[in-house]
């Protein structure tokens, strides 16, 4: 890191940057001191002498950083946790400043000056220039201490809001507190490399002066008995602010990582739908919930292989979702977690790879299933509208998935086929063959229509920008209503869904191909499902159109002209033992 001329060093250069650019018209104005300010503390107080990147390989070399010589602790600030410190919430960090003494309380925001006290608040350097002073300053002709403390608090309050205006004047937009750590943290290893002493306390004054704003915003004031000066009051920070102050000086220092520093970057290059990718930032609040609840900070360093089977053990309780939902979210951090391997020091391995919440192996009959020929046919002989009746048509049929169906366009029924979007895991769209008794459909629906035309214009795509609702969620809802009108639902206690549905369509699709002697290859071909190997799924082209064809219509409809309906008997028994 080298001094620019004329400007000073890189490090003081992004500071000065960011309060130029960064406003926080809310923020209380600046306190000097990370104890409170009391006594008068300042950044340029002094400061060790043994300022080296080494330093700040250890907690005692940061502590040597930071704390000012010639400086004796009277005794611990149970505000600030730290080692050796009682009172320290589970899982903080130790303080990264480390004063050597504790200001007293009763003089803070005051300075004895020729005998009397007065009044004196720091001014944060993006304002310096237009209030004109360092500090702003207020005699209270007293030199009683008590009276001090009763007259202080108008003035303390007057000049926090000139300062407020001021910073507000500057035109600086919001900017996140752990932003500004994580740019501060670059800073650091830039100056690791080649910063001087100088660039050191320039760094150091800068975070220092940051954390004091954190610490000290929407502080109180609290009135104490002094058992010699009697009623007085102090300011006193809120624990949580404590807490950011505290995250902020270790984010900047290269000692912590937040957990959702690197997500958003980690989920723009995934290619998944828009319900996934929510799935995503649901999975991280969780974490971020259960470290806030267990009094963790919610940084990368803290989440290892106990705590994120701790994490599990607790999101029942938590959430009180399946085990099958809470299993989907811990897979969706595995997925951050083993992203980020590579990309950050933080992230050693994956530290959710062998997590999961266990719960009860599912019984077969509990289990979602085909449809029965039965309810088939009482599906497709019921006063359904035709615009469901065929979406139902197609997805017996062919096996596809309701979202796939509605997507189709007119183009997509060339070569007496049709083409399916990928879903879920697929890699491409996929030809699957149209079945005889979809022919029909198939010509009305498309005649006089242009290629680009929908094929279910019944059935439009979802009009607000950013929803992560599917195309198929109108059409789901109404088959959903139309199916238990007919009779047709099977409903078991302690199951959020009916285990017959939509998809069910898809399940007897497989079912009655296979029970028909389709090869499970070819059956796994058409419906989009992986084959039994690597050399199929990934050097095979896949089978022949006219092998699909003459498989497609071995698949039959159950009678719809009111005959006997027989149920085949198969290896598994369809009802559920009384």
């Amino acid at each position: 890191m080298r001094p620019v001329e004329g400007r000073g060093t890189l490090a003081i250069q992004f500071y000065l940057r960011y309060n130029k650019h960064s406003p926080r018209s809310s923020r209380p104005a600046f306190r000097p001191c990370l104890h409170g300010s009391q006594g008068g503390v300042s950044p340029s107080a002094p400061k060790a002498s043994a300022l080296t990147p080494d330093a700040l390989a250890s907690d005692e070399g940061i502590r040597s950083i930071l704390a000012p010589e010639g400086r004796r602790r009277a005794s611990p600030d149970p505000a600030l946790p730290g080692e050796g410190r009682a009172g320290a919430p589970a899982g903080s960090y130790p303080m990264e400043i480390d004063l050597s003494r504790t200001p007293d309380p009763k003089k803070a925001y005051l300075e004895l000056h020729g005998g009397t006290w007065r009044v004196t608040v720091s001014v944060p350097a993006p304002v310096r220039r237009a209030l004109g002073a360092t500090k702003l300053v207020h005699n209270l002709g007293t030199d009683s201490l008590r009276e001090a403390n009763v007259l202080k608090r108008k003035h303390v309050e007057r000049f926090k809001r000139r300062i407020a205006e001021a910073l507000e004047a500057v035109g600086r937009p919001g900017a996140d507190d752990i932003k500004v750590a994580v740019e501060f943290s670059k800073v650091a290893e830039e100056l690791k490399r080649n910063g001087s002493a100088g660039d050191w306390d320039e760094f150091r004054e800068a975070v220092y002066e940051r954390h004091a704003e954190i610490r000290w915003k929407d502080s109180r004031w609290v009135r104490v008995e002094d058992p010699e000066e009697g009623p007085t009051e102090i300011e006193q920070a809120l624990p949580e602010q404590t807490e950011k102050a505290m995250l902020f000086s270790a984010v900047s220092w290269g000692r912590a990582t937040p957990v959702d520093l690197m997500h958003e970057d980690y989920r723009k290059q995934l290619f998944v739908k828009e319900r996934t990718r929510a799935d995503d930032a649901r999975a991280l609040r969780l974490l971020q919930d259960w470290c806030k609840r267990e009094h963790i900070p919610a940084t990368l360093q803290e989440i290892d292989v106990k705590r994120a089977h701790a994490f599990a053990d607790a999101l029942v309780e938590m959430t009180g979702l399946h085990h099958v939902t809470l299993n989907k979210y811990i897979g969706r951090l595995s997925g951050y977690w083993q992203w980020m391997v590579p990309r950050t020091g933080a992230v050693p391995a994956n530290v959710f790879a062998n997590v999961r919440v266990k719960g009860p192996k599912e019984r077969h009959d509990r289990k979602e299933r085909p449809f029965t020929d039965r309810e088939l046919a009482d599906l497709l002989l019921g006063p359904a509208p035709p615009k469901l009746r065929d979406l139902m048509l197609i997805g017996a049929l062919t096996g596809a998935r309701l979202d796939a169906i509605v997507d189709l366009k007119v183009r997509d029924t060339q070569h007496k086929c049709l083409l399916f979007k990928p879903q879920k895991q697929e890699a491409a769209a996929r030809y699957v063959p149209v079945h005889p008794d979809l022919a029909e459909l198939v010509a009305r629906r498309t005649e006089g229509k242009k290629p680009e035309d929908d094929l279910f214009p019944e059935w439009p795509p979802v009009k607000k920008a950013g929803s992560m609702r599917e195309r198929s969620f109108k059409a789901s809802n109404r088959f959903t209503e139309y199916r238990r009108s007919v009779g047709v639902d099977d409903v078991v206690a302690g199951k959020r869904r009916s285990l017959v549905n939509f998809h069910s369509f898809r399940r007897w699709f497989i079912s009655r191909m296979e029970q028909a002697n389709v090869p499970g290859e070819m059956i796994s071909a058409i419906v989009g499902h992986k084959r039994s190997s690597i050399t199929l799924d990934v050097y095979s082209e896949g089978p022949h159109m006219r092998a699909a064809r003459k498989a497609i219509a071995k698949l039959r409809l159950p009678p719809l002209d009111g005959s006997p309906i027989r149920e085949e008997m198969i290896l598994r028994p369809r009802t559920r033992p009384e």
